[in-house]
């Protein structure tokens, strides 16, 4: 008598990509720190190499083409600095355009939007199709297009994701 198999019943994909964010962000957050100010409470910092060359050739293998490509994401949002402090989640916006990441901390955590907008802008230019990031802290929420990006630079944004020499530039320029 042949035994019957009961079928495997597997998470949807979407859960499946939420669950694993949010376990990546746990440890991103266990390994980071802040930036040592005692002012309005922590501040995402940048856990990025201790050179723009470093910073360069970090991003440049980390880019990607889409935004639900999980693992290169989070690793760009340690990369640009916004993992750290508090253990933030990512949420990633994969279902209807404009693709999005939104990047939530607990409360407390003190992010201005002019200290933003660069690691937005790298963020924008390395993930291919992601056409808004949005940051959720101390009660205020920054939110940047690519549209606002490319206004900024005068060139689209996705040039940094594209060109290194544009990448190592806009590092450059941007300190």
């Amino acid at each position: 008598m042949a035994r019957r198999r009961t079928p495997r019943r597997q998470l949807p994909p979407r859960l499946v990509r939420v669950v694993a964010l949010g376990v990546v962000a746990t440890a991103l957050g266990a390994c980071s720190g802040t930036d040592g100010t005692a002012s309005d409470g922590p501040r995402p910092v940048a856990a990025t190499p201790s050179s723009a060359g470093e910073l360069v050739e970090t991003l440049w293998v980390d880019r990607s083409e889409h935004v639900g490509d999980n693992s290169r994401v989070v690793a760009l949002v340690a990369d640009v600095g916004l993992a750290a402090p508090g253990r933030p989640t990512l949420e990633l916006q994969t279902s209807t355009r404009p693709y999005g990441v939104t990047i939530r901390y607990a409360d407390g955590v003190h992010a201005d939007p002019a200290e933003l907008t660069r690691p937005a802008t790298l963020l924008l230019g390395t993930i291919g199709n992601l056409g808004r990031v949005r940051v959720e802290a101390d009660g205020t929420t920054f939110t940047f297009s690519a549209a606002d990006a490319t206004r900024a630079l005068g060139y689209d944004v996705k040039r940094l994701g594209q060109d290194r020499g544009a990448l190592e530039a806009y590092l450059r320029e941007a300190r």
